[in-house]
């Protein structure tokens, strides 16, 4: 869903609304511009939900288009693959009845655990375009690429970046400023599990290069 200019319940006006599902997994995204200059990003999964806001003055205008794989859930999935066929071949070339008994809950235990580790490596591994930081280039809004379409993606994104570009030619911050409300922005969203410490720290060490 995209949609245009509509006053919400707390009082907020949603300039524009992207819903995204992965087909795959089940995971939803949803995110929602509001008043101008804000973003709520919303994730719901079979693990939780999470969701957080920022202002728009905040990102890099320019977004980043990635393709993550996760190749330790890729692994396990080939790995538990590899057994239950093994059981399987195993069981089929010595069809005893007792045998077969006590095999069979392991080639079934492996065969979940091929299908949990294929749904991990799908959720992990999105074709995505990234808005960043605009300083320590953290990714912080995450888009499933042409999802649900092409047209109403690609409408979001440029409705987006024109929106941070206006929300960074609004702030009355200078660079220093900016760079320290987007260090302690960041350090908020790890103290709300939104982002790992190891990001965080990956952020700060990237400070001491910046020409600010």
């Amino acid at each position: 869903m995209n949609s245009d200019e509509q006053t919400v319940n707390n009082g907020r006006t949603t300039n524009r609304v992207l819903f995204q599902k992965n087909q795959a997994t089940g995971e939803e995204r949803n995110f929602t511009v509001y008043d101008q200059k804000y973003v709520e990003v919303t994730r719901r999964s079979l693990l939780g939900e999470k969701s957080f806001n920022l202002n728009l003055s905040i990102l890099e205008p320019w977004p980043v288009r990635q393709r993550y794989f996760s190749w330790r859930w890729l692994f396990g999935t080939i790995y538990f693959a590899v057994a239950a066929i093994a059981y399987g071949v195993y069981i089929f070339q010595h069809p005893d009845g007792d045998l077969m008994g006590r095999l069979i809950p392991f080639v079934l235990i492996f065969v979940l655990l091929t299908l949990g580790s294929l749904v991990m490596f799908l959720s992990r591994s999105p074709h995505v375009t990234e808005f960043r930081s605009r300083y320590c280039g953290v990714p912080l809004v995450s888009l499933l690429y042409n999802n649900p379409n092409k047209q109403e993606f690609s409408t979001f994104v440029e409705d987006l970046k024109n929106r941070i570009v206006a929300a960074s030619a609004s702030t009355r911050m200078d660079k220093h400023q900016m760079l320290i409300n987007e260090i302690t922005r960041l350090d908020k969203l790890v103290k709300e599990n939104i982002l790992t410490e190891h990001i965080y720290e990956q952020a700060k060490k990237r400070i001491p290069n910046m020409k600010i």
